[in-house]
């Protein structure tokens, strides 16, 4: 998969290699993970492998298999099958039922799945712990609850001696793609509601992160029909693009970058495949003079530095008001100060490392250009490529990036416009409420957005003018509570997480029956 993880610069600790090598054996059942196709353990079709590196330490977790669009041809049969087959005549109560039991098994399993995330991702595992596997359970409880009313439709009201009536049904195989930077929810925010509107699936990890969806598609096989839940991990050239341009597959899903999504679609166009994108995100975070400071600052810190700042989430481009601007700056530079830069499996970690070094390297790019503008660094190192704590640190030569503020940027600034997807905050005035409404809309982009204030009228006039599809008001990256979540403009379409996503998942069919007199010609 990833063989570019290697890096002859690490010089980790031997403390710190033991204790993960510890939790892998703790997470890990196999040395070698295959394909999941029909309820097998299988290898690729031309037995290519890569492996699972640990961005930490830069050691091998596991060999994976690589699979090709041959494999993804023997996963869509299998989940065919399980359509024509057991899958398929299960009633919505008795898929309800199989994903409560899926929720029971993980909830069982939670620590080893959190050290797992922290081990092929460089989530602190607190996080992991407490959100990402949070997340994962309620997702397919939640999705076992609407499952059991999946297929209600509606009487549609009609004159004379006719009856209409709507009714959900499954489009059949839905095709799966997903996003490293979390793993394991993203498999629930898929899994859950395609199964609990009676698809079968076939699932393409990140190859950047795959362990933790084959051992939740693991869980999910056990108690699924053969079939139901297949894997198919290998690169996006090969397994995603077969993904979005199989005949046999009728629904096509992915969270990933634009190029990833246009990508897609383009390959879904020739069987005009219905296709759902959660794309990137420029997201704009604008504290109001009468807000709260003190949730504020907790909220930005949250918005931009949890999982490294790598969520498309991010509120990266801070809006503080002149008048508290000060204030503001001064108080987030002693919170950041506090944060603990580290091994993720060390419970006082709040920063992890990036997923590998390539992409640290691309971070500190944006910044090195941002710098070469005329941006201040206001908290942050110049360096190309910085290490937890520096070169004595336990933790030497892994990929960190180390929390990044950035002032004096310009709106239409490099590091404004595009996705950085790391731990750097650009941080702009404003003094007029029309004005910052104007200037947070101005990107392609539109995920979220978040808002500081106490006054209500504010709360509502900036939330209904910020196009994007989430706006989270005194609060940020609050996704565990159900609601619907997807994207404005270029971040995407489709909604997942909430009851919503089952527009995603199933068709509507109208039956429309006539009791009376003879059709009109």
């Amino acid at each position: 998969m990833q063989e570019t993880y290697y890096d002859d610069n690490y010089n980790v600790a031997q403390s710190v290699r033991d204790r993960h090598r510890e939790a892998a054996e703790e997470s890990l059942t196999r040395e070698e993970y295959g394909l999941l196709i029909d309820s097998e353990w299988v290898d690729s079709e031309d037995g290519s492998e890569g492996v699972a590196i640990d961005p930490t330490t830069g050691e091998e977790l596991a060999k994976i298999q690589s699979g090709t669009s041959t494999d993804v041809d023997r996963a869509v049969e299998a989940a065919q099958g399980a359509l024509d087959g057991a899958w398929g005549q299960l009633s919505p109560k008795q898929r309800g039922e199989k994903l409560d039991e899926i929720a029971d098994r993980l909830e069982d399993m939670q620590t080893e799945l959190a050290k797992l995330e922290s081990l092929e991702a460089g989530k602190p595992n607190m996080h992991s712990r407490f959100v990402d596997v949070e997340i994962v359970v309620e997702q397919f409880r939640h999705f076992a609850a609407i499952a059991r009313t999946a297929d209600t439709g509606r009487v549609v009201p009609s004159e004379d001696q006719k009856q209409i009536v709507t009714k959900r049904e499954p489009y059949g195989v839905v095709g799966a793609i997903s996003a490293w930077n979390f793993p394991a929810m993203f498999v629930a925010w898929k899994l859950g509601p395609a199964l609990a509107a009676g698809n079968a699936v076939v699932f393409k990890p990140a190859s950047k992160a795959v362990l933790s969806s084959l051992v939740i598609a693991r869980v999910c096989d056990r108690v699924l029909p053969s079939g139901t839940v297949n894997v198919v991990t290998g690169p996006g050239s090969e397994v995603g693009s077969a993904i979005s341009s199989h005949e046999g597959i009728s629904k096509v899903t992915l969270t990933g970058s634009k190029f990833a999504g246009v990508q897609t679609l383009k390959g879904a166009a020739d069987t005009i495949t219905p296709v759902s994108v959660e794309l990137g995100g420029k997201s704009p975070n604008i504290v109001f003079p009468d807000a709260d400071l003190d949730k504020a600052i907790e909220g930005t810190m949250v918005s931009i530095f949890f999982n490294s700042g790598q969520q498309c989430t991010a509120g990266s481009r801070l809006f503080v008001h002149e008048d508290i601007r000060e204030e503001f700056l001064d108080r987030l530079q002693e919170r950041i100060a506090d944060l603990q830069v580290g091994d993720p499996l060390s419970p006082r970690t709040d920063i992890g490392p990036m997923i590998d070094h390539e992409h640290a390297r691309e971070v500190e790019e944006y910044i090195s250009g941002a710098i070469e503008d005329g941006t201040t660094v206001l908290v942050g190192n110049d360096a190309t490529e910085t290490d937890a704590g520096g070169a004595d640190s336990d933790t030497a030569g892994a990929p960190f990036v180390h929390p990044t503020v950035l002032t004096d940027v310009d709106d239409d600034a490099t590091v404004s416009c595009e996705e950085v997807f790391g731990p750097v905050l650009s941080v702009f005035e404003f003094s007029e409420r029309d004005e910052v409404i104007e200037r947070a809309n101005d990107t392609k982009f539109g995920l979220a957005a978040g808002v500081w204030t106490e006054d209500l009228e504010t709360a509502h006039v900036v939330s209904s003018e910020l196009e994007a599809g989430t706006v989270w008001v005194n609060t940020y990256n609050d996704l565990l509570d159900p609601a619907p979540h997807g994207g404005f403009k270029e971040s995407g379409m489709g909604r997942e997480l909430a009851e919503e996503a089952l527009d995603d998942y199933s068709q509507i069919k109208t039956v429309k029956m006539n009791f009376g007199g003879v059709p009109k010609f």
